[in-house]
């Protein structure tokens, strides 16, 4: 008789065990949901330090004979008011109908770095700019927007800049 209540009470704390075990499941569960949902939702909620996205326009012009590294001058309007010299690297990606190219913007107070993107299907061509980097005054500068390369040889990229 002993030992049928050992086995019962044995039975007992093992169903119990696996009540407990079910529960912990169960709330771990909920709680990893709760984390993914919060991660996601977070991603589309603006930061209390996020700038407002400030219009801008860069127009630079280069000399083309020193090809793929060309340089030249630029000047900016709106959110940014500089000037100075420029120089572009560009890479055609697919038989002279593509390109990326890597400007840098020499400004009395640092460097800019901007990603470009180009298509020359069009006419002028046309693509997409990014502020990908920048030294000293513009080390925290961002920015993108369209572009347009009107005659001649002008790279005119309207957008918005982030401080």
């Amino acid at each position: 008789m002993k030992n049928k209540n050992i086995n019962k009470s044995s039975h007992q704390l093992t169903v119990k065990k696996r009540i407990l075990i079910m529960r912990h499941n169960k709330i771990l569960s909920a709680a990893i949901a709760l984390c993914t949902i919060a991660l996601f939702t977070m991603g589309s909620v603006p930061s209390a330090s996020a700038s407002t996205p400030t219009p801008v326009t860069i127009t630079a012009t280069f000399d083309f004979t020193n090809f793929p590294n060309v340089s030249g001058i630029f000047t900016t309007t709106g959110a940014l008011t500089i000037s100075g010299p420029a120089t572009m690297h560009v890479d055609f990606l697919n038989a002279s109908t593509t390109a990326h190219c890597v400007v840098t913007l020499f400004a009395p107070n640092g460097t800019i770095y901007i990603d470009q993107q180009c298509q020359f299907a069009t006419s002028p061509p046309k693509g997409r700019w990014e502020i990908v980097g920048g030294t000293d005054a513009y080390a925290n500068l961002y920015g993108n927007g369209s572009l347009t390369m009107p005659p001649p040889l002008i790279e005119a990229m309207t957008g918005v800049i982030y401080h």
